[in-house]
């Protein structure tokens, strides 16, 4: 892309601020959760918080992570179609983010190859409603794992599908040309009086999300999804809900048929019930409590053929979590100040299991050896108890509003008896932690603001790291360590909102400090029968202090009467500072503009996503530079038709088949490696229609 292009739009929207997603977004605010556990304004937040809503993702065809938050500057993704994806919210990212899906957490993923093998992508959009993605630290409100943030995903309730109708039916058929995926969805609702239930299904089948050359092993891959959901209202102030969310993936991929194949089987299903009262006490005005259980498995069956043996492995990761919550809210009102109060307590419980077995043939038909236990990480059980306070205080006849919050944590990891490890280095974990949160917001007038916060974050050793016992003999062998300590970070943040009917501007900088990040080193080197031949030692340790600060902004506004304008950007750096090294989970200086309208019945986006080169790399071993990133442009169009019970969405992704490798996927690679398979497609076109009665 021309150079110049990129830093005339990223100094004017700089300039300019933050917009939104569409034209009504100006005017109504949204209502998030992800701030104060309560629903408040997005305006009234403190801190940035990003919104994906219903009409987003199907205005964008948007089908998981990956193409839900392409045109947010501020958070990458790595992973794309049926493979793991996660997120990374400025700069962090990985399980330092939690994921929470209609108030219970999702499944962590896990460290192994070249990236999580366990994603936090194993949930369907036909039925979410609204995603929040809360940037920074959220630990005092979250706890554990909300180190950078929080994505929190709202599917509809039958509530939602019904409003003032007895019932409620759409179906829609689609097709997303990144990964030839054919989807149908059915959703269904009906109101019985005191009791009212909706039901969503859908069915994917889809392919490899190839590179720009078409270059990439190929696979298959389908899904099924069901979300059942129960209201019973018991009297005008007491609702209870019951919910069912199952998904399953299944993906096949053959390279060299009986010599290198795969097939994963990934399940992830859940039941809670949900409790809603508004009947007032002196301790509480409502209150919300949760019971959960959700289990993930994923199992993978593995055909590895060599000259002499062929191995068959079987590996799995088992996941179970028992969630249980309560949140209260109170309003006080005084003389001179009113207050909001949240507070609560969560507990939960996870069962984890890494089950491992090869059984090995030789060339000519020998069973070498049968379902033999393999090293990785034992299973561990681990204990999440905390409980939490927050006021948001509001100043009569004054500006000026104060959200002062605390929470305290205590937890405890224990790994499992399993005889392929020394019980002496699995010692048992417990600790705790305070996370403090303070915020204020200034509001110039109705539409003008600014607010600035202070929040700790923490994150415990996870199981994967500190308990980690396995390797490649002879050449590598990961040590675990139960003496790891909590990350943990200090995080600041400064911002200014405006919003009229018709022009929307955001503007945030924030810096934040970690302490104890993990991280792999090298902690010995031991020669083995080979030659020449050394065997590394590894293992997860703390590193004193990172550091991560950068500025987003935006805006949204219109340039003419039906001709909206939204643009952002994001600049973030950040740095190891013990070895004074950029880190590689850095994106370079990206941004998006989008032009929306309407000609006749249709209406059209045109989006321009950007991103600069990237010179500023760790360097390797050597002292050499690692790969560098370039600068694109891509440029994506997108239709809406509405006729009566009628939708029709139309997309043309990467319209001027543009060649390009988002730095992300390569960073911390040798310079001399050939990162092509890291490309993204080209051309491709998406549509989906619906029908609703």
């Amino acid at each position: 892309m021309n150079p110049s292009a990129f830093k005339f739009t990223a100094i004017a929207t700089l300039l300019l601020g933050s917009g939104t997603a569409f034209a009504e977004n100006i005017i109504d605010d949204h209502i998030v959760v992800s701030g104060s556990r309560f629903e408040q304004k997005l305006k009234d937040v403190t801190g940035s918080v990003n919104v994906i809503t219903e009409q987003d993702i199907e205005r964008q065809l948007a089908v998981d992570l990956q193409t839900m938050f392409k045109y947010d500057s501020s958070i990458a993704t790595t992973g794309s179609g049926a493979g793991a994806q996660t997120l990374t919210v400025r700069g962090v990212g990985g399980n330092r983010v939690v994921f929470i899906k209609d108030g219970r957490r999702t499944n962590d993923g896990y460290a192994g190859g070249g990236g999580y093998l366990v994603g936090r992508n194993y949930f369907d959009v036909a039925s979410v409603k609204q995603v929040e993605v809360a940037k920074g630290a959220a630990s005092s409100l979250y706890g554990s794992d909300a180190l950078g943030g929080i994505v929190v995903i709202t599917t509809k309730d039958p509530s939602d599908y019904l409003k003032n109708n007895d019932s409620f039916v759409k179906m829609a058929l689609g097709y997303q040309g990144q990964s030839n995926q054919i989807a149908a969805d059915i959703t269904a609702a009906k109101d019985l009086g005191d009791f009212a239930v909706s039901a969503v299904y859908s069915h994917r089948d889809s392919e490899e999300v190839q590179n720009y050359d078409e270059k990439l092993p190929g696979y298959d891959a389908k899904s099924d999804a069901l979300l059942v959901k129960f209201e019973q209202q018991l009297d005008e102030k007491r609702t209870l809900k019951y919910t069912l969310d199952y998904f399953n993936q299944t993906t096949e991929q053959v390279i060299t048929s009986a010599v290198q194949e795969t097939e994963e089987d990934d399940t992830n299903w859940s039941l809670a019930l949900d409790y809603h009262s508004e009947v007032a006490t002196a301790a509480f005005d409502k209150w919300h409590g949760q019971v959960s259980y959700s289990s993930y498995e994923q199992q993978s069956d593995q055909i590895s053929g060599a000259s002499t043996y062929t191995d068959y492995n079987d590996y799995r990761f088992e996941q179970n979590i028992l969630g249980l919550k309560a949140v209260f809210n109170k309003g006080l009102k005084g003389e001179t100040t009113d207050h909001e109060v949240v507070y609560g307590v969560d507990v939960d419980l996870y069962d984890i299991t890494r089950p491992r077995f090869k059984t090995r043939v030789l060339a000519d038909g020998t069973v070498d050896f049968t379902d033999q236990k393999q090293k990785a990480f034992p299973g561990a059980d681990t204990s999440l108890i905390g409980a939490y306070v927050q006021d948001s205080m509001s100043f009569k006849n004054s500006a000026w509003s104060v959200i002062a919050g605390v929470r305290y944590d205590y937890y405890t990891l224990e790994a499992k008896n399993d005889e392929l490890y020394a019980d002496s280095q699995l010692d048992d974990i417990t600790e705790s932690a305070f996370s403090p949160k303070l915020g204020v917001i200034y509001q110039v007038d109705d539409n003008l603001s600014w607010y600035g916060q202070y929040v700790r974050g923490f994150k415990i050793p996870p199981h994967d790291q500190a308990y980690q016992s396995h390797g490649v003999e002879p050449f590598y062998q990961i040590l675990p360590n139960a003496d790891l300590d909590p990350e943990s970070s200090d995080s600041f943040e400064l911002g200014l909102r405006y919003a009229s009917s018709d022009f929307s501007v955001n503007l945030s900088a924030f810096y934040a400090a970690y302490d104890d990040f993990i991280e792999t080193a090298v902690v010995g080197v031991e020669p083995t029968y080979i030659p020449g031949v050394n065997k590394t030692l590894y293992q997860y340790q703390n590193i004193s202090e990172t550091q991560i600060s950068g500025v987003e902004a935006g805006i949204a506004m219109y340039v003419a009467e039906n001709i909206l304008l939204e643009a952002n950007v994001a600049y973030v750096d950040g740095e190891n500072k013990e070895t004074e090294q950029p880190l590689t989970s850095i994106s370079p200086l990206n941004g998006s503009v989008l032009l929306t309208t309407e000609l006749g019945d249709i209406n059209w986006t045109a989006a321009w996503r950007l991103a600069k080169s990237q010179s500023d790399v760790v360097l390797d071993t050597n002292g050499d530079k690692t790969t560098q990133g370039h600068g694109y442009g891509v440029v994506d169009l997108y239709a809406n038709y509405e006729w009566q019970a009628w939708q029709l969405n139309v997309g043309v992704l990467n319209l001027l088949d543009k060649e390009y490798v988002p730095f992300e996927l390569i960073a911390g690679q040798s310079a001399s490696a050939d990162v092509s398979q890291y490309s993204q497609p080209g051309r491709n076109f998406s549509v989906r229609v619906s029908y609703q009665f």
